[in-house]
């Protein structure tokens, strides 16, 4: 007997197994033996992953398949109607455990014109079918009297399969969440076992930063490693070029509108797909896995004339469903009206600073984390004897952020909220005096920021708000004349608490024992660099 026949053998012959022992013993043989064959032969379905059982409730038998190797709490199964007219393919919850909720299962699963995500599906009218219909994320319904054939059943329950797997693999395996120190753990053996050296700060700080906003620029030295980085970062959380989830633009130094990036209309009137767009794209249609754009030497072009489309969508994010959105990227556009940035697409530009560049606007540094990479270290060969790490299965919702809006984070850390705000507030007003003075988006920022660092446990508060003021505060100086030199000074003296002299490189080598010794480094390089040249900037090399 095949699949379908075995089906409609246990609707039809169900509600008579109390009346006839015969009868109660097959059917019960049907359910728990034959039509869990039936399912083992299928291709999709492994016995030694997938366990099948036939089960019994009170008014209706139900079918599940769940994974031997996996703890998630999502599964595929068939439910019968309590008149059993009616046969439902399900993904759903397992029946003792909500670790997964419907709405992240229906969010996190691709479209299908046959799979349906709403709570219309009809069990029954008892209590018992009403729990079962309030654990069903998605579902194909069958009726009985037109009961589709053997082979579309068995390509609908494929599809289950498959999205189930996804679902699990990229994002509802909630029993095995790893926390942040782990993730951190893994990102960075990863990368040694790539034979690459990067600091464990460093990959923690660009992790927490991603974490705080999907986009994060890389600056630095030629020859850091920025690009590599940036690769085996996205490579660490499963987005590799491989598996089409990581895509690498170069962006060339004639980029002077987004048409490069996004696409545009070639002169025989068709649409030409920017790569950026086309990740985008596919990001989209697959919110349960990792994707990542790396925009490498992003600003050979002027990263507000090609990128400022993108740059104020981000701004426009909010919730929708529990879930982060934006306002569209072409709104009315005939083909492209519905594309978005989606929550699971990392933006990581890489920077170098010389006369071949340009420097970036405050627009742009607002919306972003900038990590400088300088440390170079040229004798790490130990890393070049490690054994390949694989990827582990990092889940979408590792990365992403919990805040949009400080109300967001508000009510469970009002605290470490009052005291990073209240050192903003100290440098605001030395900024004051430059008209350069953070505002709500970066006070919202470096407070995400702080709630991951500090509360993972990774950073103290003064090790966490060392990496802000270096990455969110000193980008905006730059200039001239005695104002800046005197907010150096003045940023210098907050960073150490040791007033500015003359004895300068005694100052940089005791660096390391004050209270945020990172930005108080740079504040030195930025201040020699003042009294040689007359200028500073953030971004101009160190002066020796």
């Amino acid at each position: 007997m095949s699949l379908r026949e075995r089906l409609l053998y246990i609707a039809k012959h169900y509600p008579e197994r109390d009346g006839d022992v015969l009868v109660k013993h097959e059917v019960e043989n049907m359910l728990t033996r034959r039509l869990p064959i039936s399912l083992y032969k299928m291709n999709e379905i492994n016995r030694e992953d997938t366990r099948v059982s036939g089960h019994h409730a009170k008014r209706f038998p139900y079918i599940t398949l769940t994974s031997k190797n996996s703890e998630s709490e999502v599964l595929v199964s068939y439910l019968f109607s309590e008149d059993y007219q009616r046969i439902y393919a399900v993904i759903m919850q397992s029946l003792t455990g909500q670790a997964a909720s419907i709405k992240d299962i229906r969010f996190f699963t691709p479209e299908h014109p046959k799979v349906v995500k709403d709570d219309h599906m009809m069990l029954g009218t008892s209590e018992e079918a009403k729990q079962f219909e309030a654990k069903v994320a998605l579902y194909i319904p069958y009726n009985i009297e037109d009961f589709p054939s053997n082979e579309q059943l068995q390509d609908d329950l494929s599809l289950l399969v498959r999205m189930c797997e996804q679902f699990t693999k990229a994002h509802g395996m909630s029993k095995d969440m790893m926390t942040d120190k782990d993730v951190i753990l893994h990102i960075q053996e990863y990368i040694e076992s790539r034979g690459f050296t990067f600091a464990h700060a460093d990959i923690a700080n660009a992790y927490f930063s991603l974490k705080t906003k999907p986009f994060i620029i890389l600056s630095g030295m030629s020859g850091t490693g920025k690009t590599k980085l940036a690769q085996l970062l996205a490579e660490s959380l499963g987005a590799t070029s491989g598996n089409g989830r990581l895509a690498l633009i170069p962006v060339r130094p004639d980029w002077h509108d987004s048409s490069d990036l996004l696409g545009y209309i070639d002169l025989r009137g068709d649409f030409r797909r920017g790569s950026f767009l086309s990740i985008v794209q596919q990001a989209i249609k697959q919110p349960a896995h990792t994707y990542a754009a790396i925009l490498d030497e992003m600003n050979l072009a002027r990263v507000e004339h090609y990128f400022s489309e993108v740059l104020s969508v981000m701004e426009s994010r909010k919730w929708v469903n529990e879930k982060i959105k934006t306002t569209y990227l072409f709104p009315g556009h005939k083909m492209f009206r519905e594309i978005y940035l989606p929550a699971n697409l990392l933006i990581i530009g890489t920077v170098n600073m010389d006369e071949t560049t340009h420097n970036f606007s405050q627009k742009v540094l607002d919306r972003t984390n900038t990590i400088e990479l300088n440390t170079i270290k040229l004798d790490s060969f130990d890393v070049l004897q490690q054994d390949k790490k694989p990827l582990r299965a990092i889940q979408t919702n590792q990365l992403q952020s919990s805040y949009i809006h400080l109300k967001d984070a508000y009510k469970n850390h009002p605290e470490l909220i009052h005291e990073v705000t209240n050192e903003l507030m100290k440098i605001n007003e030395m900024l004051s005096q430059l008209d350069i003075q953070v505002g709500y988006r970066v006070r919202d920022e470096v407070c995400f920021y702080m709630i991951y660092a500090v509360k993972s446990g990774v950073f103290t508060f003064d090790q966490a708000f060392d990496f802000q003021i270096l990455q969110k505060i000193l980008p905006r100086i730059n200039g001239g004349d005695g104002y800046t030199f005197e907010v150096l000074k003045e940023l210098y003296h907050y960073c150490t608490n040791a007033v500015m002299d003359n004895v300068i490189d005694t100052v940089v080598i005791n660096a390391e024992g004050m209270r945020f010794p990172k930005s108080a480094r740079k504040l030195m390089e930025m201040i020699r660099r003042f009294e040689t040249y007359g200028y500073t900037s953030f971004w101009t090399n160190t002066v020796r």
